[in-house]
């Protein structure tokens, strides 16, 4: 799955999720523009570095009577 940082309303991806934790955590939290502009610009942040300057270590499985090379990579 790929990486989204989501919309600048918070409607999907990772800045939905944050400003639903932020939300939960904070009662006095108060849902608007504003936070919606924080959550995005927090998640277009976190995105941008992983992508930016993650090390994706492959774990690749070949099976044993043949066919396709396949794994998955682990983010270091």
């Amino acid at each position: 799955m790929a990486m989204v940082p989501g919309d600048a309303s918070c409607t999907l991806g990772l800045s939905r999720e944050i400003k639903t934790a932020i939300l939960s955590a904070c009662g006095t939290a108060q849902d608007n523009a504003e936070l919606d502009g924080l959550c995005y610009a927090i998640a277009s942040a976190i995105v941008l570095h992983i992508s930016v300057n993650a090390e994706v270590v492959p774990q690749f499985m070949a099976p044993p009577g043949g066919g396709p090379v396949t794994g998955t990579g682990t983010i270091q």
